[in-house]
């Protein structure tokens, strides 16, 4: 029965909530230099994707940036590259050895957006850049701040659900009280739910329970923080 706790236990850390993350940092190079850290995979799709959007709207703010001091888009996306984060390095390498050969950058924009949907600001600037000749600079700055509205609907967004998330760690740690309080009496798990098999069965199914509560949940809450589409 003690595997089934350290089971339970295990559980519970993996599906642990992520924190909410801190506060907007800063744009520019001091930010695009700084490293994303080594987050689980699974949990990418949070805190991780916060801070991509948030260093793609720092590239955004450079190159807007180096196009007024008067660079050409060549230019100003080879400067930006050299200090842009290893996430967008790849892309704007493309960009500029499309640039240079003549072609129209927005293309590669849209098609590395259709894999990465932060992209999408900063793919349609492009593409209005290029399509009607709307100058490019404001247009980089326009998709720095859709970003980072986007940063911080997503921040807002993870700290309404911030007590949702506690009340489900609350409730998969409550049944441990249990445990403690036999510790407490010197019996051991074994002792406390495998002494008959009514209290055995009733642990297993609350194992069962804990689990599919777990999935309910963490399905409401996604549920409920989707993006809606509006006719």
């Amino acid at each position: 029965m003690t595997l089934a706790v350290v089971g339970l236990v295990l559980a519970a850390v993996l599906v642990w909530p992520g924190q909410v993350p801190g506060g907007l940092r800063r744009s520019g190079p001091a930010a695009l230099t700084s490293r994303v850290p080594a987050w689980v995979p699974w949990r990418r799709s949070g805190d991780g994707r916060v801070q991509d959007l948030e260093s793609l709207a720092g590239v955004a703010d450079l190159l807007a940036m180096a196009l007024r001091s008067g660079a050409t888009p060549v230019a100003a996306v080879e400067v930006v590259s050299r200090e842009a984060p290893r996430a967008w390095r790849g892309v704007l390498a493309e960009v500029r050895d499309e640039l240079a050969a003549g072609g129209a950058a927005g293309a590669v924009w849209r098609r590395h957006a259709a894999h990465r949907p932060e992209l999408g600001a900063v793919a349609g600037a492009w593409a209005l850049s290029e399509d009607l000749g709307v100058a490019l600079a404001p247009s980089m700055t326009t998709s720095a701040q859709v970003l980072r509205a986007r940063v911080q609907a997503r921040r807002r967004l993870e700290a309404s659900t911030a007590g949702a998330r506690a009340t489900m760690r609350m409730l998969t740690l409550l049944p441990l009280v249990g445990l403690l309080a036999g510790f407490a009496f010197g019996l051991t798990p074994w002792e406390v739910y495998g002494h008959s098999v009514v209290t055995l069965t009733c642990a297993v199914v609350g194992l069962v329970l804990t689990a599919v509560g777990w999935l309910v949940c963490r399905w409401v809450l996604a549920r409920a923080v989707a993006p809606k589409e509006h006719p």
